[in-house]
């Protein structure tokens, strides 16, 4: 599993784009979340719209949603050899987010005698939430007043081979999430939203050194961070905590 960090960044990021990322799959490319800066973030990093396989939408905030319609329809408008080659784009989301995400993309795809469903397949997982990507089975969990109270929301957890990696998206309130339910000894990583300042919507990195054990505090990657976060060298030094950074490829066997 190769993962690369388009973006780090909180939603005002003006230097580490949205939290988006690619996890290369075996052969399949999954897109965790679409960011108005995807745009950008994607191109920087060497992708094209039209190499994604799937794309995972944990919540609809915007630095995380505010690029998928521009991502959908650069992929169907795609061309190749001067003729049209649309291709669809396969969209992940708890089942709980599938009605909201489809009345927000209608009101700019429904027109001209097309649907939503001329443009995306909408995949919620319905084996207990999991669903195969490749080898590796992915399966949604939901977070939903985790994050933001009335906020519906989702996390994900990936497995291969006895080894799983969980991301937790954008989480606030970490026991109503039951995170530590997700993880076990074969937990390799859990990439996790951070904030180094006071924040309503998302955990300190106080409350989550409070959550988890000590001991697995050297599988958590932090995400989703202030820009200043150079501030807090010493700090993230001394939680033993491992920084998730733009551009910067993480790798698990």
């Amino acid at each position: 599993m190769k993962i690369t960090p388009l973006g780090v960044g909180g939603a005002f990021t003006k230097t580490n784009y949205h939290n988006n990322y690619i996890f290369q799959l075996g052969e399949k490319l999954l897109l965790v979340d679409a960011g108005t800066t995807l745009r950008t973030s994607l191109t920087e990093a060497g992708y094209r719209y039209t190499d994604i396989d799937f794309v995972y939408i944990s919540h609809l905030h915007f630095d995380h949603v505010g690029g998928l319609e521009e991502m959908i329809l650069q992929r169907y408008w795609n061309f190749e050899n001067g003729q049209h080659a649309p291709v669809k784009t396969k969209i992940i989301v708890h089942e709980k987010l599938l009605h909201s995400i489809r009345s927000i993309l209608s009101h700019s795809l429904n027109n001209q005698g097309q649907a939503v469903e001329d443009f995306c397949q909408l995949i919620t997982p319905k084996n207990e939430g999991s669903m195969f990507i490749g080898e590796y089975t992915f399966t949604v969990f939901d977070t939903t007043n985790a994050h933001q109270e009335g906020m519906i929301s989702s996390g994900f957890k990936l497995s291969r081979k006895g080894k799983n990696l969980v991301y937790t998206s954008d989480i606030k309130r970490l026991e109503q999430a039951n995170l530590l339910s997700q993880i076990d000894e074969s937990t390799v990583a859990i990439f996790q939203d951070v904030s180094f300042t006071t924040n309503g919507a998302h955990a300190t990195i106080e409350e989550v050194l409070s959550y988890y054990p000590s001991e697995i505090h050297e599988k958590i990657y932090a995400m989703h961070y202030n820009d200043n976060v150079g501030d807090f060298e010493e700090v993230i030094e001394q939680a033993k905590i491992q920084l998730a950074k733009r551009g910067k490829i993480i790798e698990f066997k």
